[in-house]
């Protein structure tokens, strides 16, 4: 093993208890002393700001071009001993104490440990199913309202990021637990998506999230509808979801094809899927105004109305129904960027 080899390892464990703030004096101290010594030696040629720098990096790291070189005896020598040694020192301290920060970063959030604490405009998924949970990655990923969003997977059982490069991973002893909720950043999360192994579970995790009043909207998924009607009456804001199978099943025995028709609502990507659109508080129209409008220009069918503080939507309401603000619910082949502010 060559003598630089042997100092690069040795420099690494002495200065791997270094600070920052230690290292990045020594290495100051070194850089002048170094400049000064080439000053007092008369190696003018090496002493040009951009000349020094050149010099100086090339030397310590190894590279050795031998374009600049010391002329006097002296000047060698002081470059041997002081440049040289010490500066492969500090710089491979440098180096490898870079490489372990980023090292340790990348550990701590495979392994849940990082802080989401203040972030705003992201999306939380708590608990996690396996394919189920990664399923709801894959449509979050492919919805452009939330393509480009952080998702954060919020889980107590996971050891470490199951989907990393699509989503970053929060772990704690509890999915209803306020300190590992805040450290998710659900407060200020756009939305918020509970789906967890049980019913009893999502419930008290569903409660948890209410109290931190977040600023997004909340979704749960219950297999019970009566325990999704208790989570609703403590939670009013919070919308939840149920196993549709058994009235899916029946429907299309009655209806065939009906199966095939809420799936492809409900999917994104090719085909026909069900969107939201708000409404400008001042935006005043027919209902029948807008569905004829809305399938002309855009070819989008208009499938109900949920007026400004109401909990549920009206579903094919009467082509009289006065829309005043409030929110639509149409169908389309891509989601409607217009806001039909000029419409009236």
């Amino acid at each position: 093993m060559s003598i630089f080899l042997l100092l690069r390892m040795y420099a690494s464990s002495l200065f791997h208890r270094f600070g920052w703030a230690g290292l990045v004096i020594a290495l100051g101290v070194h850089l002048s002393a170094s400049y000064l010594g080439l000053v007092y030696l008369g190696e003018q040629h090496l002493t040009a700001p951009a000349t020094f720098v050149y010099f100086y990096l090339t030397t310590t790291l190894t590279v050795g071009y031998g374009d600049l070189t010391p002329q006097s005896s002296a000047g060698r020598v002081f470059v041997a001993t002081w440049v040289m040694l010490g500066g492969i020192a500090l710089l491979t301290a440098a180096i490898g104490k870079t490489t372990s920060s980023v090292i340790d970063a990348w550990r701590k959030g495979m392994k849940g440990k990082g802080d989401f604490t203040g972030k705003v405009g992201h999306t939380v998924l708590i608990g996690w199913e396996g394919a189920p949970s990664e399923r709801v990655i894959e449509l979050l990923v492919q919805d452009e309202t939330s393509s480009g969003n952080l998702i954060v997977i919020c889980d107590c059982t996971l050891e470490e990021n199951p989907m990393p490069g699509k989503a970053a991973f929060i772990r704690g002893e509890s999915l209803s637990s306020t300190a590992l909720l805040l450290r998710a950043g659900v407060p200020g999360a756009e939305r918020v998506l509970v789906r967890t192994p049980s019913d009893d579970l999502t419930l008290a995790t569903v409660l948890a999230v209410n109290q931190l009043n977040p600023v997004g909207h909340v979704v749960a998924h219950f297999n019970e509808s009566e325990i999704a009607a208790l989570a609703s009456s403590y939670a009013p804001s919070l919308e939840c979801t149920s196993s549709m199978a058994i009235e899916m099943l029946v429907r299309a025995s009655q209806d065939p094809g009906s199966s095939v028709v809420i799936n492809e609502l409900l999917c994104v990507g090719q085909g026909a899927t069900q969107y939201l659109m708000r409404l400008p508080e001042a935006f005043e129209a027919s209902f029948g105004d807008l569905y004829t409008q809305m399938k002309e220009h855009h070819n989008a069918t208009l499938i109900g109305y949920r007026a400004k503080g109401a909990s549920q939507p009206s579903i094919n309401p009467p082509s009289a129904t006065r829309v005043e603000g409030g929110e639509l619910f149409y169908i389309a082949s891509a989601r409607l960027k217009e806001t039909f502010n000029g419409m009236a």
